[in-house]
């Protein structure tokens, strides 16, 4: 119904912002990690999502497309609704939840609040094979891809260092991976997984 909304923030609190537009105060629901973001006053564009539930109306507020479609994957699993989406967007910042995805870290997830072991397992089944690795590239400091195999896996080595590994377990996992027959993107996903 709303793609974003742009006006002036009157109230930010909690999970609740009061966005004015045209005299009119939009209550949205949002991530702590994004109302910590805004301030009082100033004039913002928030992306939004409107769902009806069987007990209302709700407007979901985002400061990025990026976390909105975090939060549109996270719904899309059975189980998660959109308190429970807002709730790990709340704990987690999207780049950290991703990097938790590709990983199966499971003890990432369940970091937020209701969210159990059971629950975790399936948002990592349901949405690791869908994160963009290019993100988690930007990570790594402007990792680029070259044609020769020393230099991917330095590369390689160079992006999972940055992705807070240490080094001796970066090194051990990328020599059990058939770094000639794959891109960089594909190595370090394939390592995350393993580690």
């Amino acid at each position: 119904m709303f793609s974003y909304i742009i006006g002036e923030v009157k109230h930010a609190k909690e999970d609740v912002v009061i966005l004015e537009n045209n005299n009119i105060g939009y209550k949205i629901l949002m991530s702590r990690k994004s109302i910590e973001k805004l301030n009082i006053n100033d004039t913002e564009k928030i992306y939004t999502e409107f769902v009806v539930r069987e007990d209302g109306i709700y407007l979901y507020g985002f400061i990025s497309k990026d976390e909105l479609k975090l939060f549109l994957s996270l719904t899309s699993v059975s189980s998660v609704g959109p308190k429970v989406a807002l709730s790990i967007l709340s704990a987690l910042e999207p780049l950290e939840l991703k990097k938790a995805l590709v990983s199966n870290d499971i003890n990432t997830i369940t970091k937020a609040p209701g969210v159990g072991r059971k629950t975790a397992s399936r948002i990592i089944l349901e949405l690791s094979d869908k994160i963009d690795m290019d993100d988690l590239m930007d990570l790594a400091d402007n990792v680029s891809d070259t044609k020769t195999d020393s230099n991917k896996y330095r590369f390689a080595l160079e992006a999972l260092i940055n992705l807070g590994y240490n080094k001796a377990m970066a090194e051990k996992v990328l020599k059990d991976i058939d770094i000639d027959n794959l891109e960089l993107s594909d190595i370090i996903k394939t390592a995350l997984k393993k580690i």
